[in-house]
């Protein structure tokens, strides 16, 4: 019998939109995106509050948003930046692959 230790599904996924994609594409390298992303900023619940900080700034402008909103969309950014150069190498077609952070 299958023991599973975590019940809870993750609050979020990596979408990769392009052409030609190989299952490689689709499962290692949109695992790594994520593993790397979240070594970057944290676990699932600190990934979120910078991924909505990030969100928030981009609709409403940064000029509302307290300093600690400021910080976690800047931590955001970057751990998304990083996370990019990491994994668009490993790609089958680099140049015509997108990643998309989508919640669940």
């Amino acid at each position: 019998m299958f023991d599973h230790h975590d019940s809870h599904e993750q609050p979020y996924t990596v979408h990769l939109d392009g052409t030609s994609l190989s299952l490689r594409d689709l499962m290692e390298v949109r695992f790594t995106f994520i593993r790397v992303l979240e070594q970057r900023i944290g676990g699932p619940a600190q990934v979120l509050k910078c991924y909505r900080a990030w969100a928030s700034q981009m609709e409403s402008g940064a000029r509302t948003m307290a300093e600690a909103q400021i910080a976690s969309a800047r931590a955001w950014q970057e751990a998304w930046e990083h996370a990019s150069e990491v994994t668009v190498p490993l790609l089958s077609h680099p140049q015509t692959t997108v990643f998309r952070f989508e919640l669940c």
